[in-house]
């Protein structure tokens, strides 16, 4: 039977809180390990896909994630941030968001699906009726997994977090090797497995926290507020999820599926650029969230500082590398991935900003603020693709994504800067404490 929340071994004493660089390094590395195992599970999957499979492989997975999203309403935004303020609710917050997402995944998966099969003009050519069923359990799961992995953020777990993201991952690409030398690889057999892991990734995830915190009956009220808290947030949060994908749909609907695959591909490797934001952003929306006003915005100015400086010299790198190896990794067919790889650098350093900005606000009890950037950034990406991908194609998306990101950036950081004033100046000059964030990304590495 599951522990009642307030009696296990992990809430027998208040634990210190950990720094944002504390947590921020396991965050950081198991996005390295775990994106290095999916980006080994790339270059069979590019490799015996070509361009036009891959764009569907594309296809499937990110309207997958952007319609379980856009079917959440915010609550799972919500539950990471009244499970790291309120540690008493969490097992009525864990039954209420793992109700959520099914009753509301399941709903978005019949609803387009169904309109898809039923409109089979609104198809990429490359997406059959066995390929739409697989989309719809890929939605559910997505959804769920979502669902875990924002409980645990709340709860501070970052460990577990970090584990399950690099255990799945390398699964992940050891059995797409393996089906790949014994049967070869298809769309479907692809996308079936990426729906087992991710169903996996669920079912770890939410064991674990049943585990640890107990599971309690759903409760209505409090559903009700993480609803209402979440609406806000999950503008914000549904727009970085249609800021990352939406150019990959309508690279699809506007040029071709190899068009996309091409894109795809560029993508895939410039995400490399964003884990250290990424996990430094999700360390700090707990932490902001437990802790008061008072040295707030030195943290997450901090935090930015750290994020920014590494992010600018992987791009330093990833420009004079990546040309290279992207026709290196995934063949010939994709030596054209170059040129919009190479156009996404620069929003690596607007992602940043919207990232950690974006989560601050959203950890003060700003889910409406939090939405702005990443919403600005959606509208102008959206313009700009439907103005430059007939003409440019994946180039035309990449230059897009890019004005995107940096416009977002730049409105995350000035309404920030509306809540947590602090000097312009801030944002480039490093300070000692800057320092913390690179000696935790390091001490693994250091001998003690």
């Amino acid at each position: 039977m599951p522990e009642p929340a307030g009696t296990g071994p992990e809430s027998a004493a208040p634990a210190r809180e950990p720094s944002v660089a504390q947590g921020s390094a396991p965050l950081f590395w198991a996005q390295v390990a775990g994106n290095a195992g999916l980006l080994a599970a790339l270059v069979p999957i590019t490799r015996e896909l070509g361009p036009s499979g891959r764009g569907t492989l594309a296809f499937i997975t990110v309207t997958a994630i952007v319609a379980a999203t856009l079917s959440r309403l915010g609550v799972t935004d919500a539950t990471t941030v009244f499970a790291a303020q309120r540690p008493q609710r969490r097992p009525a917050l864990l039954a209420n968001v793992m109700l959520a997402v099914t009753v509301s995944a399941t709903a978005a998966a019949g609803i387009v699906c169904g309109a898809l099969l039923l409109v089979p003009s609104l198809r990429p050519p490359g997406l059959g009726d066995l390929e739409l069923a697989v989309m719809a359990l890929a939605m559910l799961a997505s959804a769920l997994t979502d669902a875990g992995y924002m409980f645990v953020l709340g709860c501070s777990r970052f460990r577990v977090h970090a584990l399950v993201t690099i255990a799945t991952a390398w699964g992940y690409a050891a059995t797409v090797t393996i089906v790949a030398l014994a049967a070869g690889l298809t769309v479907v057999r692809v996308a079936l497995i990426w729906v087992v892991f991710q169903a996996l990734k669920a079912l770890v995830l939410l064991s674990a926290s049943i585990r640890a915190e107990g599971l309690g009956a759903p409760d209505g009220r409090l559903l009700v507020e993480s609803v209402t808290f979440g609406l806000r947030a999950w503008i914000g949060s549904l727009s970085s999820a249609f800021n990352e994908r939406v150019d990959q749909i309508l690279v699809a609907l506007l040029a071709s599926e190899a068009a996309l695959g091409i894109y795809a591909a560029a993508v895939n490797v410039f995400d490399v650029l964003l884990y250290l934001a990424s996990a430094a952003a999700t360390a700090i929306l707990p932490l902001v969230a437990r802790g008061g006003g008072e040295g707030r915005a030195e943290r997450v100015v901090g935090a930015f500082r750290s994020a920014a400086l590494v992010t600018a010299g992987g791009i330093a790198v990833a420009a004079a590398v990546g040309p290279f190896l992207l026709p290196l990794a995934f063949g010939s067919a994709f030596e054209t991935s170059s040129a919009p790889f190479l156009w996404l650098l620069p929003g690596a350093l607007g992602f940043v900003a919207m990232a950690i900005f974006s989560n601050a606000l959203l950890a003060s009890s700003a889910p409406g603020l939090s939405s702005v950037g990443p919403l600005v950034s959606l509208l102008l990406g959206v313009f700009l693709d439907v103005l430059l991908i007939p003409p440019l194609g994946a180039t035309g998306a990449a230059l897009a994504a890019s004005a995107a990101l940096l416009a977002g950036g730049g409105t995350a950081l000035a309404i920030y800067r509306t809540r947590d004033a602090f000097p312009a100046r801030a944002l480039f000059l490093p300070r000692r404490g800057d320092l913390e964030l690179l000696r935790a990304l390091v001490k693994p590495f250091a001998r003690e």
